[in-house]
């Protein structure tokens, strides 16, 4: 199926197209791999609203074919699209050309033909990718013949489809954001064991575990990262550069030290930022108590929700109230966690296919904080395991 996104007045040329004319239309369309959608700067005017729609088709694989005015054709934009799997774009001044739109609808760009925009180990055509999901077998080729314009829109040539031999199929990159419903629940070390983890058994390089900028900062102080790198050298994301610290195979992007939080209007920077981690398979978001960032929690393909399993909390409506509001809100995509769980708790049968992490003692912790170490997550493995392959499944070097 074709998508357009585009203003009403070119239905004439793409009869056989499904027309999106409103923001809302677009968000609640549910794309498949199969689909082509155009989205264009005319219909979509807000850019972080349109990176943040075009990024929801992306994860379900969707082809997106982005046309917008010249006042965006800059090389960080291009990058930012790149990075997102989106290479072919158009840009325009006066007019909209539709020939050059058909032909790039016809001609499908691929990362070498973009290679200027991409890392460049991430655009070589040689480059292995890190994370598969599943191996088709043979597929026979499509009869030969003339297709409509819908059915040339699947990814095929013009006049037929030739399956390779065989065709791996990359996992898209997850987004993980960690938030709790009240203080002290745990999302910080729920964030350091699912990181730990993740980085154990993918391959180098895959795992970035960010701080929001509206939480309280804890890595530079739990991971002794002076004796990595002096602060006065560390440059945080929120000063114009991306630069992350790796510790035991995961990238982490600390707040810088003494950072005392941000305003609203850094929301959309932060989104932007997040969108640049995109070619790493997994990106971890400790969000401590922002389960309001809506823009930020929109695009997350997983929330996990972590719950302290404290009597005192668990019986508060108005925490509960939180915990509808989170559920509600984004359905299907919350994973709930039973944090510090005990034998005595007796609150599974209230959460639905809750996630039990067990009560780690304060000597762990304290002996991780010392050692500027993430903790030793052996003795939790399995209990861990549950929760990651929730999260990122399949995944066979799991």
């Amino acid at each position: 199926m074709l998508y357009l996104a585009f203003p009403q007045d070119l239905r004439d040329r793409y009869k056989d197209s499904t027309w999106l004319t409103h923001t809302r239309e677009i968000e609640d369309t549910q794309f498949t791999p199969d689909d082509t959608l155009v989205l264009a700067w005319w219909t979509v005017t807000d850019q972080a609203e349109l990176i943040h729609l075009a990024y929801r088709a992306r994860q379900r694989g969707t082809r997106v074919i982005y046309v917008g005015p010249t006042d965006f054709d800059t090389a960080d934009f291009k990058q930012q699209l790149c990075l997102m799997g989106i290479y072919d774009f158009l840009f325009f001044k006066d007019e909209i050309v539709l020939g050059r739109i058909d032909d790039l609808i016809e001609h499908p760009r691929t990362p070498a033909d973009v290679r200027e925009f991409l890392p460049q180990d991430f655009a070589s055509p040689n480059a292995q990718p890190a994370v598969v999901e599943e191996t088709a077998e043979d597929e026979p080729a499509a009869p030969h013949g003339r297709r409509g314009l819908r059915d040339r829109l699947r990814g095929g040539s013009r006049w037929g489809k030739t399956s390779p031999p065989s065709t791996v199929r990359i996992l898209q990159p997850r987004l993980v954001c960690v938030v709790g419903v009240w203080p002290r629940a745990g999302t910080t070390t729920i964030s350091y064991l699912l990181a730990k983890r993740l980085a154990e058994r993918l391959p180098p390089n895959s795992v970035t575990c960010v701080e929001h900028p509206k939480q309280w900062g804890r890595m530079w102080e739990h991971f002794q990262l002076d004796k990595h790198l002096p602060a006065e050298q560390y440059h945080h994301w929120l000063q114009g550069a991306d630069q992350t610290i790796e510790v035991d195979g995961v990238s982490l992007v600390p707040l810088p030290p003494g950072f005392e939080g941000v305003k609203d209007d850094a929301q959309t920077r932060m989104v932007e930022y997040i969108f640049r981690q995109r070619r790493r398979p997994v990106t971890v978001l400790d969000c401590g108590q922002n389960i309001a960032d809506d823009m930020l929690l929109g695009m997350a393909d997983h929330i996990v929700c972590v719950l302290d399993c404290d009597p005192t909390y668990l019986s508060v409506k108005e925490l509960g109230k939180k915990y509808e509001y989170l559920t509600g809100k984004h359905p299907g995509r919350v994973v709930t966690v039973l944090n510090k769980w005990t034998r005595f708790a007796q609150y599974e049968d209230l959460f639905e296919d809750a996630v039990k992490v067990p009560y780690l003692s304060p000597e762990r912790m304290q002996q991780a904080l010392w050692d500027g170490q993430f903790i030793n997550i052996s003795e939790v493995d399995a209990d861990l395991q549950a929760l990651t392959m929730r999260l990122v499944q399949p995944l066979s070097t799991l």
